[in-house]
């Protein structure tokens, strides 16, 4: 099945069960839907027979496709293409959701360019007409429910030299590399892994410990390079307390369910550690 949940909240199913009752259902021939876009780098020295493969570059994901716009569920079908064009932005998000035996995945996408609409014969003779969206994701990924896991302090480590240790569950079943959330409550000082998974042998047990909070400075860590690293909630700047430690690994694809250790010192009964795994996909289906 697939939908589409506007910026304005509307939502349309376009493709399986109920296609159309918005009056709106797939065209044929969409393009740009499946594996995210990619382009390879080959370098080549003055005189190389060849090239020599330099990496590769994940690009803003295209989307085109087309739509049948007719009418139904009482409107006109100049109203049900009103409300549709109405559900597109060129500066919000639309999601297009996919749900297959697989399960669910969305994708962001916001118009590229303006609805192409050119009919043959004067749309309202049949009270329907095909548009062609071209449209743009930023982030190319499709993208599942995040997975999440908790780990729980069932004592008082207030004390001078107290601590406590357990463990959460992280897996990666995707195929792409998984930058891990941590949300840690305060007061409190947590320590989180951050393995390098093979990466590097010296760092198959590196841990990073966070910087002692006060109450309501819980924070909250995003270990993607391309994100704020460490947030505390109370606003204050408490990155500048991390004396240049950052996260260096992602959980790589395709990691079984693994127990990782955490910890925490100077922190009351009942404080806990939340981890987030986004879950993002090459394809809308598949790859299990």
């Amino acid at each position: 099945m697939i939908t589409v949940t506007g910026v304005d909240g509307s939502r349309w199913t376009i493709a399986g069960h109920g296609s159309g009752r918005e009056g709106v259902e797939l065209a044929t021939s969409p393009t740009g839907l499946y594996d995210a876009p990619v382009t390879t780098i080959w370098n080549q020295s003055a005189f190389q027979a060849g090239s020599s493969f330099g990496g590769y570059r994940t690009n803003k994901r295209d989307v085109v496709f087309a739509v049948n716009v007719f009418q139904a569920a009482g409107g006109s079908w100049e109203a049900v293409d009103s409300a549709w064009r109405k559900a597109w932005a060129y500066d919000r998000d639309t999601t297009l959701t996919i749900t297959t035996d697989f399960g669910t995945r969305s994708l962001k996408l916001r118009m590229s360019e303006q609805p192409d609409f050119k009919p043959d014969k004067d749309p309202h003779l049949k009270s329907m007409g095909k548009v062609v969206m071209t449209c743009t994701a930023g982030n190319p990924w499709w993208v599942e429910s995040d997975v999440t896991g908790t780990w729980t302090a069932t004592q008082d480590t207030t004390g001078a030299g107290i601590s406590q240790s357990g463990t959460v569950t992280i897996a990666n079943p995707t195929d792409q590399p998984m930058w891990l959330k941590w949300v840690c409550s305060a007061p409190g000082k947590w320590t989180v892994p951050d393995f390098s998974w093979g990466a590097d042998d010296r760092d198959l047990a590196r841990l990073i410990t966070l910087p002692q909070t006060t109450a309501g400075k819980d924070l909250t860590v995003d270990t993607d390079p391309m994100e704020e690293m460490i947030v505390a909630k109370d606003g204050s700047q408490i990155w500048a307390l991390m004396n240049g430690v950052s996260f260096l690994y992602p959980v790589p694809p395709y990691t079984p369910a693994t127990e990782v250790p955490v910890s925490v010192t100077g922190a009351p009964t009942g404080a806990s550690v939340l981890v987030v795994q986004p879950r993002n996909w090459s394809r809308p289906w598949g790859l299990q």
